[in-house]
């Protein structure tokens, strides 16, 4: 079974950006594992993710033993299932009351039957949680809750919930991350395993000491494109690569290069610190008396070695806390690094029209005033790049479902005259509601759009000035600023977020479905983990303003490099302040 890529192209979300895969071309072998390397931003997830055909191409073709896996926006459902795709982090994709549930779940598009069901999940627990001395020794108690155990764990649990399916390709997104020695050892044991029977694996890792050595086949991304594909042994050969994209050398390859440039010829097969040490103990232009220093020398690499993976890990866990290196399609600030009219506008100019905006959309008594104060908010969302303005769409669906709803209820009228009960609709009442949501809606679109053109420093800084004035009389503003700062920061966050886990869903829950769509059945397995996320995000800013010790004094009414006001963001405003006042003017 072969995944080949054919010419795949993938945009990014921000215009004027580099796309995050460029021409990319490579087939994949059953019975192999691969790894990706790459440094951060290189376009490791991105590939995953289109292996694992949750990423459309926006140009070229991927097949598996020759079938195309999108047709009509989807990809079939006998595709899916042979894929398995563990994400950086996947404790955080655990919802369920028990560890019994979660595996149930992982397992339930594959129709199996109940005994069918228990031979695998007994074959997972076997793999990922090995007993000590007896059965008591176990950690994954199917009646166990997972949100009762530690965090290595939790890792572990993911580990195993994608592996319980037997998918025929394994697709890790940074497995080692978090993981200590034992747990590391079980997910090499897991890889051999897997070749053996046949199917083939893609790791995404900055792990090479301990990937290298069981990987048949490295491919090295930079900026997006394939620079090499070749074998292990082969980028031992060729180590300048490796410093090239910027991934740098591990150990082992450090050392080799240090007695080369001593005048000592290493052979150039050792991948590990073992293997290392033998060759040095072995080699023949080693003299007898200098052996034991070089085998202290091997074991100040094993420990630099541990070192560096303690690194990477610590790494991985940062990255964690904001979003992914090739996740580019969530919509937080999506603008903000880009050109154009929005990346050149000053932030106090962004406060000004908003604030003028909403106040007018307020004021507004009557159906036309509304719509048009509604032209400006859509002229202003239609600059963005297409694929934020599809995300905008998507996240806008729900809430117009949702006051369509809320106007239908209101309308709804209940009476018991002549003694039942009689059903009515009142246009009036359903009328009055339906301004009220519209009003509304014209404001979601104006704060979503604001708090996607403006990056949170900007935003503080732009509020900080607006309300500067109140400084003089001693008022609680840098307070006040900082929690509508915030405010506006969690809009696009909780979209990222929920684009986030739609698709770890869409990855366990293996349904034919279009990108960023999820059944209604998957809202519970992505609810849970999305609040969760959503509150620990939560907790950490908390924590990071209470570490920077935030005061009223802090920085109020004190000029900043954010802060450059043009002639361009003058004549805005002045067209701004017209647009307000023939909006007051005509409610």
């Amino acid at each position: 079974m072969e995944i080949e890529l054919t010419n795949i192209r993938i945009e990014a979300s921000e215009s004027g950006k580099r796309a995050l895969l460029e021409d990319v071309s490579v087939q994949l072998n059953s019975g192999e594992i691969t790894l990706l390397l790459g440094c951060t931003g290189s376009g490791k997830t991105t590939l995953l993710q289109t292996f694992a055909g949750l990423r459309p191409p926006d140009a070229g073709s991927i097949t598996l033993d020759g079938t195309p896996f999108w047709k009509e926006g989807k990809v079939p459902q006998s595709i899916l299932l042979q894929m398995g795709l563990l994400f950086q982090f996947p404790e955080q994709q655990l919802f369920a009351r028990s560890i019994q549930r979660e595996f149930t779940y992982s397992l339930r598009p594959y129709r199996l039957s109940e005994k069918q069901q228990q031979e695998q999940i007994t074959k997972a627990l076997k793999q990922w949680d090995p007993p000590v001395t007896s059965e008591l020794d176990r950690r994954f108690h199917l009646d166990r809750s997972p949100f009762a155990l530690s965090g290595g764990e939790k890792r572990r649990l993911g580990l195993a919930l994608g592996s319980v399916t037997n998918p025929h390709w394994l697709l890790l997104d940074e497995p080692s991350a978090g993981l200590e020695a034992q747990s590391v050892g079980l997910l090499l044991d897991v890889l051999e395993q897997h070749r053996l029977a046949g199917g083939g694996g893609v790791v995404a890792t900055h792990d090479l000491d301990t990937f290298l050595p069981c990987a048949d086949r490295v491919l090295l991304l930079q900026e997006g494109r394939l620079i090499a594909d070749l074998t292990p042994r082969e980028l031992h050969k060729r180590p300048e690569l490796l410093e090239q994209t910027g991934i740098g050398l591990p150990p082992s390859m450090r050392l080799t290069q240090q007695f080369r440039a001593a005048g000592l010829e290493l052979p150039l097969t050792a991948m590990t610190p073992e293997e290392m040490a033998e060759s040095i103990v072995h080699s023949t232009s080693i003299k007898v008396g200098i052996q034991n220093e070089l085998k202290e020398a091997s074991a100040t690499v094993t420990m630099e070695v541990k070192s560096d993976v303690m690194k990477y890990e610590k790494e991985a866990l940062m990255l964690s806390s904001i979003k992914t290196e090739d996740d580019p399609k969530l919509l937080p600030n999506t603008l903000t690094h880009s050109g154009g009219l929005y990346g050149v506008m000053d932030p106090r100019l962004r406060w000004i029209l908003y604030i003028l905006l909403v106040t007018a959309t307020m004021l507004q008594q009557r159906w036309l005033g509304l719509t048009l104060a509604l032209v400006p908010v859509v002229a202003a969302l239609a600059v963005l790049p297409r694929q934020t303005l599809a995300g905008c769409m998507k996240l806008m669906k729900p809430l117009l479902f949702f006051f369509i709803i809320s106007t239908a209820l209101s309308g709804t009228t209940l009476s018991t005259e002549g003694g039942g009960l009689h059903f009515g609709f009142s246009l009036m009442q359903a009328e009055g509601t339906l301004l009220n949501v519209y009003r509304l809606f014209i404001v979601t679109l104006a704060s979503l759009w604001f708090s996607l053109t403006t990056p949170y420093g900007r935003m503080v800084e732009g509020l900080n000035w607006v309300l500067g004035i109140g400084k003089k009389i001693r008022l609680p503003l840098a307070s006040f600023a900082l929690a509508v700062s915030l405010i506006f920061r969690f809009i696009p966050m909780i979209w990222s977020e929920w684009q986030r886990f739609s698709l770890i869903v869409r990855a366990r829950g293996k349904a034919a479905l279009r990108p960023n769509t999820v059944r209604i059945r998957d809202l519970g397995p992505m609810v849970i983990p999305l609040l969760m996320a959503l509150f620990q995000r939560a907790e950490d800013m908390t924590i990071a303003m209470e570490m920077r010790k935030v005061r009223e004094h802090s920085t109020l009414g004190g000029r900043s490099s954010l802060l450059v006001w043009s002639k361009r963001d003058t004549w805005i405003s002045l067209a701004g302040l017209i647009v307000f006042v023939f909006l007051i003017w005509i409610r």
